[in-house]
């Protein structure tokens, strides 16, 4: 008796070691394939192409026509509501005020979606859009700056995503482990897609919000590909445009900016008690969003002049609205692309970003449809009839969390013009705003005046 007792708690220690091995070996699979991702240690192995074969592989997207899967909006008609239908964006109110949105992903969904890439790829649109040879000789860089949601991030990426640009992505390092690892899983599938290996806690106001951005345009400017212009994002936007529409604006501009800029006096606390500025430059005030080409990237990221006065606006408030516009707005300079009328021009468009601004206004109904925030309005669905018209390239802001339709009918309008560009039917776009702006006919195009 005594001895089959002993034998029956042999077999179940046994059990309970076995068991344990097996949890132990899996725990290593997770770790292993956790750290060769947040390293990006896959090799570029997608539809079985190895990493110099990237080049070729890119080619194959030439004119190659392909089936989008559109995301479709059960709750509303959005072809209702970018057609500014009123009874369909009652509906939409009526809708919202009952449902939210909550996260559907989790680390646990992006390590199984991306282990293996070709399937996220294909099976997550990354691949949907065409790209012709005119794309294709007009690479683009894009930085994301970006803090949560890593849906939205996803959804953001996906939609500017083109196998011939790069990518950089900056995390804030406040940002939870999970978000941090999300994003190096889906990075770890897309070889053009690079995360700054130590990013910063970046904090509204301050210098950690341009020194983010100045990192990437770094990573994106050592890559081996030579894009034409640098667009930065930030992860409550959404493009307005199409790669292909931008790239065909951005050719309008022969190189110059687009980067807003003024004098106007109110702005001058944030930067007076420490003047005087480096090579007597005017401080310009202007927006943390800029379309830049790659001669001025070269220049503020290389040039003596910009990286004294880059040290410069450190102590200043908001410096991200200050230092790209500055480098701008001295044309003593002669930085590539900058504009060389006055600055404080009230009739110079910039194309850059769809942004209602609520400054002062008591009652934006009409304005926006949404909420404000810091005096910016976070859209609701009765902003999407205006943006999906305006000429801007990208919309800023959108609340995940917040009248999630607004940001889901935009997303379904923006796909389906995808589609209609893959068979053929894009939708006309009109050049003449772009060509006929000051910041085209007022731009340097001479040599760099003063680089040390």
């Amino acid at each position: 008796m005594r001895g089959m007792l002993y034998n029956i708690g042999r077999l179940e220690m046994l059990r309970k070691a076995f068991v344990l091995l097996v949890a132990i070996v899996s725990l290593c699979v997770v770790l292993l394939l956790f750290a060769v991702k947040k390293n990006n240690l896959f090799p570029f192995d997608i539809l079985g192409k190895k990493t110099q074969e990237q080049n070729e592989w890119t080619k194959n997207f030439v004119h190659t026509k392909r089936t989008v899967p559109i995301p479709k909006v059960d709750a509303v008609n959005c072809t209702k509501i970018w057609r500014n239908d009123e009874q369909e964006l009652r509906a939409a109110h009526d809708y919202q005020q009952s449902h939210g949105r909550q996260p559907t992903k989790n680390v646990r969904h992006y390590l199984q979606e991306t282990a293996n890439c070709t399937s996220y790829l294909l099976n997550g649109g990354f691949l949907s859009a065409s790209v012709d040879e005119n794309e294709l000789s007009f690479p683009l860089a894009f930085s994301l700056i970006v803090h949560s949601n890593v849906e939205q991030v996803e959804r953001l990426l996906r939609a500017v995503y083109c196998p011939h640009n790069v990518y950089c992505i900056h995390p804030d390092n406040k940002s939870s482990d999970d978000f941090h690892s999300s994003l190096r899983f889906i990075a770890g599938c897309l070889p053009n897609v690079n995360i700054v290996e130590r990013p910063l806690s970046v904090e509204w106001g301050k210098y950690s919000v341009l020194q983010a951005d100045v990192e990437c345009m770094r990573l994106l400017w050592r890559h081996p590909r030579k894009w034409r212009y640098f667009i930065n994002l930030t992860g409550q936007e959404f493009p307005l445009k199409t790669n292909k529409e931008i790239v065909r604006i951005l050719q309008t501009f022969q190189g110059a900016n687009d980067i807003a800029g003024c004098h106007d006096k109110k702005f001058d606390s944030r930067w007076r008690r420490f003047l005087p500025t480096p090579y007597n430059l005017s401080v310009s005030k202007g927006s943390v969003h800029i379309v830049a080409s790659r001669e001025y990237v070269d220049f503020v990221i290389n040039s003596r002049v910009a990286r004294d006065f880059y040290k410069w606006v450190a102590p200043t408030h908001i410096p991200d609205e200050t230092f790209f516009s500055t480098m701008n707005y001295n044309p003593q300079l002669g930085v590539p692309g900058s504009h060389t009328g006055d600055v404080d021009n009230k009739t110079r468009r910039h194309f850059q970003r769809y942004k209602v601004w609520l400054y002062g206004v008591k009652n934006y109904t009409g304005v926006c449809d949404g909420k404000a925030v810091r005096n910016i309005c976070h859209f609701g669905v009765g902003d999407v009839p205006r943006m999906v018209v305006s000429p801007h390239l990208f919309a800023n802001k959108f609340s995940y969390d917040y009248m999630p339709l607004a940001y889901d009918c935009v997303e379904e309008w923006y796909w389906h013009k995808v589609h209609l560009e893959n068979v053929g039917q894009a939708p006309a776009l009109n050049l003449t705003p772009y060509q006929m702006s000051t910041i085209v006919t007022k731009r340097y195009n001479g040599p760099v005046k003063i680089w040390e």
